[in-house]
């Protein structure tokens, strides 16, 4: 597997995916990763629905992702890893799969979430996993679409 972005998007499967990123990066797969959704078939089939027919869509929970990750299970496969919050991230990298870097785009408000971004709102315990996240070393980027600049905000997710 290819794995070519680490994204946070909490809009999961929607335009900016479908019509940006899935072209720009020729993805075959994308990779959503998130302990509820696997287990809930509605949210499973809606999110099936939205992906366009040539990017397969699989949906993972953290303890399989990291597994299949770790062991470069379909290598060559060119896969985004989409996840709605840092939450998966951590606990994969916890697990044992060290993601390269994560790209956020979206991350909509929520109580007692702080705004670092125009369009990113982060609640505490996200902010705990972002800062964890970065003190593995593992670099944090903003960037919504991809002719936007890409921007280092590691610093600003520390604690």
């Amino acid at each position: 597997m290819a794995i070519l972005d680490v994204r946070i998007d909490d809009r999961l499967i929607h335009g900016q995916v479908c019509g940006f990123w899935i072209p720009h990066y020729s993805l075959e797969r994308i990779a959503i990763v998130d302990d509820e959704i696997v287990n809930d078939e509605i949210r499973k089939t809606a999110l099936k629905f939205g992906c366009p027919e040539k990017c397969k869509l699989s949906i993972f929970s953290t303890v399989k992702a990291a597994d299949k990750f770790i062991r470069k299970i379909d290598e060559g496969i060119r896969v985004m890893i989409l996840c709605n919050s840092p939450v998966p991230i951590l606990k994969m990298a916890q697990l044992g799969y060290k993601a390269p870097f994560v790209t956020v785009g979206n991350m909509s408000t929520k109580p007692g979430a702080i705004q670092i971004r125009k369009t990113v709102f982060v609640s505490p315990e996200e902010k705990a996993a972002f800062a964890e996240l970065v003190e593995m070393g593992i670099p944090v980027y903003s960037q919504m679409v991809p002719n936007e600049a890409r921007e280092d905000i590691s610093e600003l997710l520390r604690n």
